[in-house]
């Protein structure tokens, strides 16, 4: 019960599977919304936002988090970035640099 209240509190769902166990599950508004990077899962596609000589901005392509920083989805190839914050990267869109 204290649970579903604090995933409500944030606006989450809590979703129980066929065994019983409980997780939360992000609302779509929650997905888009940027978080610091501190927070980043390692295991999902994101979208990074960096400050570089350039200004702040996104990187055009999905990346991991990974023990020794970040990578790029598509080649697997390490990253040397310092991003500020994430969002989950759109189910089903592609590259915004091979669009």
């Amino acid at each position: 019960m204290l649970r579903r209240a604090a995933a409500a509190a944030v606006g989450a769902a809590v979703v129980q599977n066929d065994l019983g166990q409980c997780r939360v599950r992000r609302s779509e508004q929650n997905a888009s919304m940027w978080q610091h990077v501190s927070t980043a899962p390692f295991d999902r596609d994101l979208e990074l936002a960096v400050i570089d000589d350039d200004g702040p901005h996104t990187l055009v392509f999905p990346c991991r988090r990974i023990l020794s920083g970040w990578m790029k989805v598509e080649t697997k190839e390490r990253l040397d970035v310092r991003p500020t914050h994430w969002r989950e990267w759109p189910e089903g869109q592609k590259s915004k640099a091979a669009g």
